[in-house]
């Protein structure tokens, strides 16, 4: 189910679909950052842009 959940988490329609707290966050990785909706924070250090409750 996670990796249909970071497929589709970019499709506004999906989010409410699923329901829930997203948040957008941004994921420092070694040469780059990357930014990615996600349905349960995760556990690692990582900066929050954005969060929607359906």
């Amino acid at each position: 189910m996670e990796l249909i959940d970071l497929t589709l988490s970019k499709y506004c329609w999906y989010r409410r679909l699923r329901g829930g707290t997203w948040s957008l966050v941004e994921i420092p990785l070694f040469d780059c950052s990357q930014v990615l909706w996600v349905h349960n924070l995760p556990e690692c250090e990582c900066y929050i842009l954005q969060t929607e409750k359906y």
